[in-house]
């Protein structure tokens, strides 16, 4: 039972640099409140920007990027590190549902990096799921975290610029 927990007890950690990085943009400490206001003031400077080419406006495209980012956040903070199967089981929904979400995403502007934050979310739960089965693989899960968190902090990033 003590091998099961010490690599969830990793997962929980990365909840807190999954936070960071989605907050990285601002000084803040939600993803909700540091890409909140950027996005608000882009809107009221550009209304048209809704009829631009592609139909979405880039408004609208980073506030299915900051829903999925405090969701991923949501999960994160809620890991039962006693329950690996319901964490594996949590991420999996969760990547299902950042996938479907940012395949809504059709600004020429965020969809490749809301993409490339959802892609990177797939391999992350992938890489839990192995995790879970080879608790040895814990060398690579700094490196699955600070992947994840770079798509995420690219994408809050390009919704601020």
């Amino acid at each position: 039972m003590i091998r099961t927990r010490a690599p969830f007890a990793l997962i929980a950690a990365s909840a807190l640099l999954l936070l960071a990085g989605c907050s990285a943009g601002g000084g803040s400490t939600t993803a909700d409140q540091s890409a909140a206001p950027p996005v608000a003031t882009s809107t009221a400077s550009a209304p048209e920007a809704a009829e631009t080419e592609g139909g979405q406006s880039k408004a609208d495209a980073c506030q299915i990027v900051i829903a999925s980012f405090s969701d991923v956040v949501s999960t994160s903070q809620a890991i039962d590190t006693t329950d690996p199967q319901g964490t594996l089981a949590a991420f999996t929904a969760l990547t299902d549902k950042v996938q479907g979400e940012f395949s809504r995403i059709t600004n020429e502007e965020i969809a490749p990096v809301a993409q490339k934050a959802g892609a990177q979310l797939d391999e992350y739960a992938a890489f839990l799921e192995g995790f879970t089965a080879d608790p040895a693989r814990a060398s690579e899960f700094g490196a699955q975290v600070t992947a994840l968190q770079e798509s995420f902090t690219q994408a809050g990033t390009a919704c601020q610029g």
